[in-house]
């Protein structure tokens, strides 16, 4: 069983889209685009989840597909209306009522800030509730998580804020993500957890990177010829869907972002 990653280049050229129970850090340098392509993933699949002619447009052969029933998303530091908002900057009227459409949005902002230096009033307005959270985010990361991820496309906003943080042991964060990756081949669902290029050092990068299913890399590149510089999508590792990409020779995407679209592939560069 597939889900649809709803960007169509490249669903197209993997078969549909990627395996189901999926966990998938989408790592991108600041602005490159791994964001917009986990809410354009999350629109698109609301729009095909709705309208029938959408899904038959963006889906050839639906044998094999599974549409996710909504989103969940998962944000430690950012508000939800921080997140509605740079949506609505980011897509059209109709691109960002869709990403809304059977959304699930848990902030855990409160667990992330406890215990640190950042006042309460900067969190939340209601002290009584920062006071009766116990704190233990991974925890309860974990345990909504086990509730709210079955049959749904899950963004976690960001792994770069749990691996950065100092409040979190990198051991615990590791085996949160290990075991994830386990139980979420028991689940009709994609997980895609952001992650900024650069901020880890080489070695826990590539640790992270080790411990999941696959791995999308979003880069920004300069031109010699012009000043504007492009964004570039590739897949560094993916299991089971590397030979797809390998056979047709692919380097990797070309990417834009527009307000009616989202995410999109622009073209495709071909090894050799």
């Amino acid at each position: 069983m597939k889900v649809p990653t709803s960007v169509s280049a490249f669903d197209t050229i993997v078969g549909g889209g990627v395996p189901a129970g999926s966990v998938i850090i989408l790592a991108g340098e600041p602005g490159a685009g791994n964001r917009e392509f986990s809410y354009t993933s999350a629109a698109k699949l609301s729009l095909a989840r709705r309208d029938e002619q959408f899904r038959e447009f963006m889906i050839e052969d639906s044998s094999d597909i599974y549409i996710p029933e909504g989103t969940t998303y998962i944000s430690f530091s950012r508000s939800r209306d921080e997140i509605m908002r740079a949506v609505d900057l980011t897509f059209n009227e109709d691109l960002a009522n869709s990403f809304r459409d059977n959304l699930v949005f848990r902030d855990f902002s409160i667990e992330y800030f406890k215990n640190s230096i950042v006042p309460i009033k900067w969190v939340t307005p209601n002290v009584s509730e920062f006071l009766k959270r116990k704190g233990e985010l991974l925890k309860e990361f974990v345990e909504f998580l086990d509730k709210n991820a079955d049959g749904r496309i899950v963004i976690v906003d960001s792994l770069t804020d749990l691996a950065t943080s100092p409040r979190i042991e990198k051991e615990d964060l590791l085996d949160v993500i290990r075991g994830l990756r386990r139980k979420a081949k028991d689940w009709n669902t994609v997980i895609y957890l952001l992650l900024t290029i650069g901020v880890l050092d080489r070695k826990d990068e590539s640790i992270l990177f080790d411990s999941v299913d696959g791995v999308m890399i979003f880069e920004w590149h300069a031109s010699h010829k012009y000043s504007k510089r492009y964004r570039y999508m590739y897949v560094l590792k993916f299991t089971g869907l590397m030979s797809h990409l390998e056979e047709e020779r692919i380097a990797r995407f070309n990417t834009t972002l527009n307000r009616r679209n989202g995410f999109v592939v622009v073209n495709t560069e071909k090894i050799g």
